[in-house]
C-alpha cells in the first residue's frame, strides 16, 4: 500500500505479544506493519504492530490499513526528518 508517499507493507502475524489487564504476557493475532521510504523497500523507516483487541478490534486487513494510516499521520513529521537526514549522506 502507498500512503502519503510512503510504502507500507502489512503482513499477518500470529505471534504478537501484549500484556493483559492482569499483567500477564499473552500472544495475539494481528499484523506487522513496515513503513519504507522507497518502493524497493531498501530504506525502512519504521516497524510496528497492530494486535487484535489492543490496537485493532478485528483481524481484518482493512482495520490494519486504517491503523497504519492513523499511525503514519501521527509520525509523518518524524518520518520526513529521518528521510531528509538519510538523504544528506
Amino acid at each position: 500500500m502507498r500512503y502519503k508517499g510512503f510504502y507500507v507493507k502489512i503482513s499477518p502475524d500470529t505471534d504478537l505479544h501484549r500484556e493483559d489487564k492482569d499483567g500477564n504476557d499473552i500472544c495475539c493475532n494481528g499484523f506487522t506493519i513496515e513503513v519504507f521510504a522507497d518502493e524497493a523497500e531498501k530504506l525502512e523507516i519504521d516497524v510496528f504492530s497492530a494486535a487484535v483487541d489492543f490496537e485493532i478490534f478485528e483481524n481484518s486487513l482493512s482495520e490494519a490499513e486504517q491503523f497504519a494510516k492513523d499511525y503514519i499521520d501521527s509520525e509523518e513529521k518524524e518520518y520526513r526528518r529521518m528521510i531528509n537526514e538519510f538523504n544528506e549522506y
